[in-house]
């Protein structure tokens, strides 16, 4: 992947993130030399007791702050899923997702939506596997000492590995 200066690039940064609004995980990665590092990884929280516009410009801020430090070349973000029986969640993730995609155009920064099933195949190579399994599968593709908690940060960290992957950093052998 070329850096925005259109060089060829041999280190490749991503910035997963598993968009909520109540809880968004996020998850900085950098592959490079045949490995890849952690460079941070957390959850931005907004207060249920805040109303949507506060919340979603909380979001919005410290996603450009999470551009700003780990300085991403691509922001590798979860796919909106529709939810039959509960539309609302689907729709208050789009809310967030959206601000999440505004933070990264303003910075330049190219999007990459995939979709949960795209991660799960990418790391367990079943489009099916639950929650557990794709925690293991991060902790162990990333060397982690424990599994990423809370599991927003595990799906976070899983978008960018998975991202990485699609634009050919080589994350894993």
């Amino acid at each position: 992947m070329p850096d925005r200066d259109g060089r060829p690039r041999r280190v490749v940064r991503a910035l997963g993130v598993d968009p909520g609004l109540v809880e968004t995980g996020y998850g900085a990665l950098e592959a490079g030399s045949g490995r890849v590092t952690v460079l941070g990884a957390g959850v931005i929280r907004t207060r249920t007791s805040d109303p949507l516009d506060a919340r979603l410009e909380r979001l919005f801020d410290e996603t450009h702050r999470l551009l700003q430090e780990y300085r991403p070349d691509l922001v590798v973000v979860e796919e909106v899923f529709s939810v039959v029986k509960v539309p609302r969640t689907a729709i208050l993730m789009g809310h967030a997702r959206g601000v999440i995609c505004l933070a990264a155009r303003q910075q330049k920064v190219p999007l990459l939506p995939i979709t949960p099933a795209e991660v799960k195949r990418a790391l367990t190579a079943s489009g099916a596997a639950g929650k557990g399994q794709m925690e293991r599968a991060v902790q162990a593709r990333l060397g982690l000492p424990r599994l990423p908690r809370p599991s927003h940060v595990a799906d976070a960290l899983g978008l960018a590995l998975t991202g990485l992957s699609r634009v050919g950093a080589r994350p894993w052998p």
